[in-house]
């Protein structure tokens, strides 16, 4: 049965969550089409023309769910439970897949009574990561669980966002930009990306937004004066070629810029999805360092996940340096994406683990 065959439609239901109402009916839409760009976790709604939501969804169609689980897993677990009274076939997802993050969750002995619970009554678990997917397991032997990363619509030309590049590639992007989350590695990336991109004369571009992830007093100071955005003019201080961008950007103006460089640095040990690779694909540029689910399937190459950080550089170097070896690196990311983590495989997948649970 081709898809276009087949009834299966995904809604991906995030209780409380901010992001408004949204359907996929179109698919992947284009990259003028409103909402949310059909990435994250929005990506298994986009794949499968489904809808992505609130806990207000309980009694619509699709009846096969996605149900992210946030910080407050109690609210969660009551959505779980009124779905599977509407008739929903539910499946489960942390929301947050950072080892901190989860650390972070199950501090509160509650929250892990509380995910142990969803994983007794929810029909099956889905892992985004390589590390969680054991977890799910941990709290039930008898869940059925899937890894199936986050998509991206790699086969879609819409999305290829290097044909709206039109000037010669210059310089690197930071991929990271959480200051204060000591598991991205933020300043050591900059102190080490910086001199590099000086010797070679390339640019280097960071975004600075607000600072997240502080804590108590620094969290209410941080609305007057922006710690991030100080820290990072400070530092540029140091190194006049970086370019400071001061404020967060719409998701595809941050793609544009990102498009524009010749390669993506980090050196991110948080072990999540991968958005900083998968941004990375859809601008058609390699990503190195990084040790996310993403970096380590489509850049096996370049990633983080087992090597020093001097192998790091030495690759950076390389890339920026030699560009017969940045093309096919970039040619092997795209080809293995397109066999781990596009669209049409995530669907087949995603479609396959639902109808196994009936």
């Amino acid at each position: 049965m081709t898809f276009s065959q087949s009834k299966f439609q995904l809604a991906v239901i995030s209780p409380g969550g901010k992001d408004k109402q949204q359907s996929f009916a179109d698919g992947v839409g284009s990259l003028k089409s409103a909402g949310h760009p059909p990435v994250n976790f929005h990506a298994y709604a986009a794949c499968t023309f489904g809808t992505y939501g609130g806990s207000q969804s309980v009694s619509l169609k699709p009846s096969n769910v996605l149900l992210l689980i946030g910080g407050k897993m109690e609210r969660a677990l009551h959505t779980l439970r009124a779905l599977k009274k509407a008739g929903h076939t539910v499946v489960i997802t942390l929301k947050e897949t950072g080892l901190s993050q989860i650390s972070g969750h199950f501090q509160t002995f509650d929250h892990w009574i509380a995910f142990r619970q969803l994983c007794l009554e929810a029909d099956g678990a889905l892992a985004t990561t390589f590390d969680t997917l054991p977890l799910y397991q941990s709290a039930n032997r008898q869940l059925p669980t899937a890894f199936i990363p986050p998509p991206y619509p790699v086969e879609e030309s819409e999305w290829d966002l290097s044909r709206l590049v039109t000037q010669e590639r210059k310089g690197v992007f930071v991929g990271t930009r959480q200051l204060f989350v000591t598991s991205r590695n933020h300043a050591l990336a900059l102190s080490l990306i910086a001199p590099l991109t000086a010797e070679l004369n390339e640019p280097l571009t960071v975004i600075s937004g607000r600072a997240s992830n502080l804590s108590g007093m620094m969290r209410v100071l941080n609305k007057a004066r922006d710690f991030s955005h100080a820290w990072h003019q400070q530092f540029s201080q140091t190194a006049p070629h970086v370019q400071i961008v001061a404020k967060q950007l719409p998701a595809l103006d941050y793609l544009k810029l990102m498009a524009t460089h010749k390669l993506v640095f980090q050196l991110d040990t948080s072990a999540v999805p991968g958005q900083v690779a998968g941004d990375a694909l859809l601008c058609r540029i390699p990503c190195v360092g990084g040790n996310g689910t993403a970096e380590r399937l489509v850049f096996p190459d370049l990633c983080g996940h087992g090597r020093s950080t001097g192998e790091i550089m030495d690759l950076t170097r390389r890339l920026l340096t030699d560009m017969a070896f940045r093309q096919a690196q970039m040619d092997q990311a795209l080809a293995l994406a397109k066999d781990k983590m596009c669209f049409s495989v995530a669907r087949t997948q995603l479609q396959d683990f639902y109808e196994s649970l009936d």
